[in-house]
Order: C-alpha cells, then structure tokens, then sequence
C-alpha cells in the first residue's frame, strides 16, 4: 500500500496561497482497522483532522490521535480540527497496467476549521466517541486563517497480483 497528500489552501476568491506534497505513515492502529474490517468489524474513515505537531513518527507507528498542543509560540488551533468526509469524497478507480486499485479522498476543511498554524493531517474513522487515526503525515506549516479554505486529496493505492516481492 502507498498514499500521499496534496493540500491546498485557498482564499475567499480561490487564489492558492499554498500547496503540500507529501507521503503519509499508517499507523498501527490504522493497519488494525483495515484488518478489523476484513472481518465485518471496525469503522471505515468517516473524518479527517489536522494538527499541530510535526514531530516524525517513531518506529511503533503508535500515534493515536493528532495534536491540538501548542508548539513553542505558537497557540494551539481553536474550536473545530476535524470535519467528516461528505457523501461523495470518496472514488474508486483501478489502473490496470500498475496493477493498484486507487481510493482518492477528496474533501476540504470549512474556514472557520483548523484555524492557525497547521502541521499535520490524518483520516480518521470515527464512531460515536472513539476514533481511529488511519494514517497521519506531516508537513512544512501552513498558516490558516478563518477566511480560508483547506482542501486535502489523498490518494491510496493497494496493489494486487502476486505480492511476492513485497516480502
């Protein structure tokens, strides 16, 4: 499996005023709700949220949830740091010739969401009170005002055929 993340944010007229490329991490817990759902159990990705840390991930892919903590100066993000995907943020697509299957995330934060210094961004399957972070990926800042607008599009390919050269 790979993903990466394009974020763009724009301003009230839709000028782009910044744009991120980046590949995510899975995150354990993730790994386990895809493996939950193979049984008919878990919750599929309902939500993403961003963040304020752009701490690397550790080699147990242990994060659980995304940080709203204030990072040296800068304060923490207020009010709202995650939206749900609406009704038709998600596509399917399969290229044959690279053998993947393609689900591509489209969705963007409202303005008065995730205002301030963003660092980090993650999909998240939420069910009630609990919530799973899937993946998570940091990236150089992005300064968000409550007149702008964060779109995200994620993209996550899991090939198929003979895996053997994955192990």
């Amino acid at each position: 499996m790979r993903a990466r993340l394009r974020i763009e944010l724009q301003d009230r007229s839709g000028q782009t005023l910044a744009v991120r490329e980046v590949h995510n991490a899975v995150m354990r817990a993730g790994a386990q709700l895809i493996a939950d759902l193979f049984t008919g159990q878990g919750t599929p990705i309902s939500h993403m949220g961003v963040g304020t840390s752009d701490a690397p991930e550790t080699d147990e892919f242990a994060t659980t949830a995304l940080s709203n903590a204030a990072v040296g100066d800068l304060a923490p993000l207020p009010g709202v740091t995650e939206a749900p995907l609406p009704e038709g943020a998600f596509s399917i697509e399969t290229d044959a010739v690279h053998r993947v299957v393609k689900v591509r995330v489209r969705a963007s934060l409202p303005p008065d969401t995730g205002v301030g210094t963003v660092r980090e961004a993650g999909l998240i399957a939420r069910k009630d009170n609990n919530a799973v972070l899937y993946n998570r990926v940091t990236f150089a800042p992005i300064v968000k005002g409550s007149d702008h607008e964060l779109t995200m599009f994620w993209e996550v390919s899991f090939p198929y055929g003979d895996l053997q050269w994955l192990m």
